[in-house]
């Protein structure tokens, strides 16, 4: 009686397992986005152009798998230490991306 105690839990956990259903993904989800470096584009941006006039959090929400920091900054917010390793995508005040470039 003991062993079966002891079992249940992992018959039960298995059956779970049996109910996880994939969701499809629409095309044009945002989600893993790789920035691909070329010569003379020290950061991937060119890649990333597509983002211009799109509001900022589908960059937010969007998982970059990057050798290079990204950053979202608003039209106040670019500080002064530039880094040419690292996307920036700049909004404007109604949070839409106006430029993406490396800095």
């Amino acid at each position: 009686m003991t062993v079966f105690r002891l079992a249940l839990p992992l018959v039960a956990l298995a059956a779970l397992t049996a109910c996880i259903i994939p969701i499809p993904v629409p095309e044009g989800t945002p989600g893993a986005f790789e920035i691909v470096l070329d010569e003379g584009d020290s950061c991937g941006a060119r890649g990333l152009q597509d983002y211009v006039g799109q509001p900022a959090g589908v960059v937010r929400g969007t998982t970059f798998q990057s050798p290079v920091p990204v950053r979202v900054v608003g039209p106040e917010g670019a500080t002064g230490e530039a880094n040419p390793q690292r996307v920036t995508f700049v909004a404007d005040a109604s949070d839409t991306v106006v430029t993406v470039g490396c800095g």
